[in-house]
């Protein structure tokens, strides 16, 4: 095997062991976004807890000011009431006092009911706050495996990428260029050796003269049929 070649196969090799890394360091993606998702989910619901509490208390507020409202309403029509001296006066005042009664009487109800709502959802809420931190602190001793993990891989694919970059020194520019070229697309094996008169990655047989050429210079060449990279062993 001409020995441009051989340094060619190292390179490869090298290649190869790159894409198993940065394979493993994508495959960290999947349990990251695992965790993340689930954090998410428990924040969202919280969230939307916390705003439903938000619009009830602002929903309070408003039937407050309104029960506020119809007790003034309430003691303008009792001294309406009191201050009458016939008897049709009376009756219209008697009317409209029970009328703001009735009304105060239902808006403190609704903000009564309002009020107790806001207490079973602030309780939700606290539940939600604790489910939150319990998803965070059990989150927290796999995100350190992670981030260990991810910083392992980064350091072995440093060191494999400068490793190869080394073993490429000993090849020559244009076969080097012509392997990259088409390793760039495949990210995977790109270099066989002719089996007989065939590609050994797909068996499309390749012209005499072509092959007498890469068995004599120690040149590859491109096979027509899957687009590897070729070379002879003897």
């Amino acid at each position: 095997m001409h020995p441009d070649v051989q340094s060619l196969l190292a390179v490869q090799q090298d290649d190869l062991e790159i894409y198993a890394l940065e394979a493993r360091l994508s495959a960290l993606g999947p349990r990251l976004a695992a965790l993340e998702n689930e954090r998410a989910r428990a924040a969202q619901e919280l969230e939307r807890a916390r705003k439903a509490v938000e619009s009830d208390e602002a929903r309070h507020r408003e039937a407050t000011h309104k029960l506020e409202t119809h007790r003034q309403l309430v003691e303008r029509s009792q001294r309406q009431y009191e201050s009458v001296t016939s008897p049709r006066e009376a009756n219209a005042a008697m009317t409209q006092l029970e009328q703001t009664k009735r009304m105060a009487d239902d808006s403190e109800r609704d903000a009564t009911q309002i009020l107790g709502r806001i207490g079973e959802m602030r309780h939700h809420v606290a539940q939600l706050e604790s489910a939150l931190a319990d998803v965070e602190h059990r989150q927290a001793e796999a995100r350190s495996v992670l981030d260990a993990e991810r910083a392992e891989i980064e350091g072995q694919v440093a060191q494999a990428r400068a490793k190869r970059d080394r073993t490429a020194q000993g090849v020559p520019r244009p076969m080097l260029a012509k392997y990259d070229k088409v390793r760039s697309r495949r990210r995977a094996e790109t270099l066989f050796p002719l089996r007989g008169p065939s590609c050994s990655a797909c068996d499309t047989a390749i012209p005499t003269q072509r092959r007498a050429v890469m068995a004599a210079s120690g040149t590859i060449e491109m096979c027509e049929g899957c687009g590897a990279l070729l070379y002879a062993r003897e």
